[in-house]
């Protein structure tokens, strides 16, 4: 048995209930709901930009709700939520945990197939991950910070298909910010960020492009 065993399961031993060492995270989340009390009508309707959030926790089944709302698998050949030119899906989406019951701080990739979290880095006590990315109150003050990026290669060299990824991205944006709405909660797209320092922070490694980040949480009432 390792020295390292030892000290991550010595630790989790001390954890709140429900959570675990960010290094022991491979995270398969809840199931998401299919079907809700919200139409699509009221949360067009209600939908705003919320930036001021209160202390409250998100749940790991907002996290997932949200992440499927944006990219979620929706049939038996891959189709997703948001649609795609020529089926590529060129997004990628990664959630920054800062206040989430069940789920250590740090960023985790999504995986829309396995309806699942990966680890991409654990963050440190009093170190925010995205401290030196942007210096807007509400990415720092909520439980939850989604970050949606792009591998522009997947879509291919043809003279549109920046432009067609971009759109996807705004397509798989909105749909979280209705889910959002669904849930109680507030959110807002930032695009007043440092990209590459936030791609950095997140340890993005795969050719990924950060094209906007929305924080979600329990607006201030």
């Amino acid at each position: 048995m390792t020295h390292r065993f030892l000290v991550l399961a010595a630790s989790a031993f001390f954890l709140a209930p429900g959570c675990f060492p960010a290094e022991l995270a491979t995270i398969t989340l809840p199931s998401p709901k299919k079907a809700g009390s919200t139409s699509v009508e009221a949360a067009l309707a209600a939908r705003r930009s919320v930036r001021d959030y209160n202390k409250q926790t998100l749940t790991l089944a907002d996290v997932g709700q949200l992440l499927w709302a944006a990219q979620g698998v929706t049939s038996a050949d891959g189709k997703r939520t948001a649609p795609s030119a020529m089926h590529r899906y060129p997004l990628e989406i990664a959630v920054v945990a800062q206040n989430v019951d069940g789920l250590a701080s740090g960023a985790y990739r999504y995986v829309p197939a396995k309806h699942s979290l990966e680890l991409l880095i654990a963050a440190k006590p009093g170190a925010p991950l995205l401290a030196g990315s942007t210096q807007q109150a509400q990415v720092h003050s909520a439980p939850a910070v989604f970050v949606i990026s792009a591998v522009y290669e997947r879509m291919g060299s043809g003279a549109k298909n920046r432009t067609w990824t971009d759109y996807e991205a705004g397509l798989a944006s909105e749909n979280l910010l209705l889910e959002a709405v669904a849930l109680g909660l507030g959110a807002v797209v930032t695009g007043g960020i440092d990209p590459a320092s936030v791609k950095e922070a997140v340890k993005l490694t795969g050719g990924e492009e950060v094209i906007v980040i929305i924080p979600v949480g329990h607006p201030v009432r």
